[in-house]
């Protein structure tokens, strides 16, 4: 199957844009993966379905990893210069992956669906390093002679 990716445009902004490169997995969570190896730091992913040819997809079994996956779906209700934004409905792969409910759906609705986990993680933050003193070999005397002889 054909995926982009959709990737959240701000951190929990809930709206999503098309990524440029053309995914292909066999399965809804496969593309999800392969997405998420390129996501925004602190945005979350989903998925484009994509289907070049028009018509109505074949039903796609779902795989081992994808069987009972469920997804909220993204509309792109307002045309291709439109965010994708969740909608409230769930797709599940059960007697078929979810992607192709949202190709075929597509063409009732007359606009884009796109798939995103339910409960997605954001794509984690880049770490930041402490940073570093130089170790020293000079370890500093718990009292001197001269401190001494000050009070003295």
């Amino acid at each position: 199957m054909k995926f982009y990716a959709l990737y959240e445009t701000a951190k929990s902004s809930g709206q999503y844009v098309l990524g440029s490169a053309l995914i292909e997995a066999d399965s809804t969570t496969a593309a999800l993966a392969i997405a998420q190896a390129s996501a925004p730091a602190g945005c979350r992913t989903g998925v484009w379905p994509f289907r070049q040819v028009s018509g109505t997809p074949d039903a796609v079994p779902p795989t081992a990893d994808e069987a009972g996956k469920q997804y909220d779906v993204l509309v792109q209700a307002g045309g291709a210069s439109d965010v994708f934004r969740p909608d409230g409905q769930v797709f599940a792969s059960v007697a078929a992956d979810a992607a192709g409910m949202c190709l075929s759906l597509e063409r009732f609705f007359g606009y884009r669906l796109g798939l995103i986990p339910q409960n997605a993680q954001p794509a984690a933050e880049p770490t930041a390093t402490p940073a570093t003193t130089p170790a020293t070999t000079e370890t500093p005397a718990a009292t001197s002679d001269a401190a001494d002889q000050k009070t003295s």
